[in-house]
């Protein structure tokens, strides 16, 4: 009786190691693959980092990209780039982001950022204090497909009025290797933002 009750125990926990994560990774790719894109107040773009140099990275460059392209098609009249310094880089996530709309046409007048977050919960309440301020309600979110399920659980919290589209709409897919190391980093990052809310 007591090896049934150990292997049953045992059972038990592989299928909470093991299953439950691999259920919330299935679930976040299979949100991240629907462009759910809707005319809104502004479009944000999610950070991710600079370079060396102060320019958005490579993933965050794709996602301003794309963020170029709902903007050019009439999605929204403004962009809230987000994001703030990281170690050794001499401009923050947002300002880089904004330099790089710049140059690509975009009038001074729809470009706002911040730089003061570090994380997506932060992204988050600060465009939410940007958007309060200018009274704006709705947002259409920004980023790789596998970030979209938490980030709209976070800007949600703030009462907005939340849609998302995936970078890769329009600049190309990850390779399955960053795409799977992410859904399961984003399944925990997740899990552990609703144990902090509950508690």
């Amino acid at each position: 009786m007591k090896t049934r009750t150990l292997r049953y125990l045992l059972f038990s926990l592989a299928v909470l190691t093991v299953g439950l994560p691999l259920l919330g990774a299935t679930v976040i790719y299979a949100y991240g693959q629907v462009d759910r894109a809707a005319p809104a107040d502004v479009i944000v773009i999610l950070g991710a980092g600079t370079r060396y140099d102060g320019t958005p990275s490579f993933s965050y460059a794709r996602r301003i990209r794309h963020a170029l392209a709902l903007y050019r098609q009439g999605y929204a009249p403004r962009l809230i780039c987000t994001g703030g310094y990281t170690q050794q880089r001499p401009k923050s996530e947002g300002a880089a982001c904004a330099d790089m709309l710049r140059a690509n046409g975009i009038p001074e007048s729809a470009i706002f950022y911040e730089e003061s977050s570090r994380n997506t919960e932060e992204n988050a309440l600060y465009t939410y204090q940007i958007m309060a301020a200018n009274g704006w309600q709705s947002v259409l979110i920004v980023s790789d497909n596998y970030h979209l399920f938490r980030a709209e659980a976070m800007f949600r919290t703030h009462g907005l009025t939340v849609s998302s589209s995936p970078a890769q709409m329009s600049s190309g897919t990850l390779t399955w290797q960053t795409a799977l190391r992410n859904m399961f980093r984003e399944t925990a990052a997740f899990a552990w933002w609703m144990l902090r809310s509950w508690f």
